[in-house]
């Protein structure tokens, strides 16, 4: 799961869920291509070469799904964490921990057919060291609501894992009093296809119920 610290990197945070939009999107986050499904509070990330799982998340609680013999197996973040251990969810290197600015540099840059506007940004990490960059931002309600879903989610992964995630959500903080969502970050993240439509049918739903634990991953591996 390292590749979502890319995308807490990239300033994913969490904010109030108003005003939601669904859509699904095509999102280049360093080296792994996601692609993200949402409606309203929920939301579902496939990550390229990762074939049998998916992160699912429905309102306010976060799972995994895999396929273990034709079968879908479900855990939520809680017990994902535990049986994996906090080495699974480890930030990614320059992890922010605080802001410093997210200024306009009066550039604009289009992204997957999306205007925006370039800003600077500058922030540290958690060992104080610091970062600086440039971004892509736009106004588009499809754009911020997919920022918000990811956020939300990797704000979850950190909790679940035992992590700080208040640098994020100052980022959050910051593109929320904007009316703005990112559209591109460096070469960490960037949004290739994004569509305002509803995902399909049923793909936001649990697929079986939620397994306790070690033991009940073990039971569900063996189900008939």
């Amino acid at each position: 799961m390292r590749w979502f610290g890319w995308l807490l990197a990239a300033w994913c945070g969490v904010v109030p869920a108003w005003g939601m939009a669904a859509g699904v999107a095509t999102v280049q986050a360093g080296e792994r291509t996601l692609t993200v499904s949402f409606d309203g509070p929920d939301a579902r990330v496939d990550v390229d070469g990762i074939g049998q799982g998916y992160l699912l998340m429905r309102g306010d609680r976060l799972y995994s799904v895999m396929r273990v013999g034709g079968q879908p197996l479900v855990m939520d973040g809680g017990a994902m964490a535990r049986l994996l251990g906090g080495g699974a969810f480890q930030a990614a290197p320059g992890m922010i921990r605080s802001l410093d600015r997210i200024e306009p540099t009066g550039a604009r840059a289009t992204v997957a057919g999306l205007a925006g506007a370039v800003y600077a940004v500058s922030y540290r990490d958690g060992q104080g060291g610091e970062h600086a960059g440039q971004g892509v931002l736009g106004k588009q309600p499809e754009v911020r609501e997919l920022t918000r879903v990811l956020g939300r989610m990797a704000v979850l992964l950190q909790t679940a894992a035992g992590q700080p995630a208040s640098g994020t959500r100052q980022v959050l903080d910051a593109l929320e009093a904007q009316g703005l969502g990112l559209l591109a970050y460096e070469k960490k993240y960037r949004v290739q296809r994004l569509a305002a439509t509803p995902p399909a049918p049923g793909s936001l739903d649990l697929p079986a119920q939620p397994l306790a634990g070690l033991g009940g991953l073990l039971q569900g591996a063996h189900r008939p």
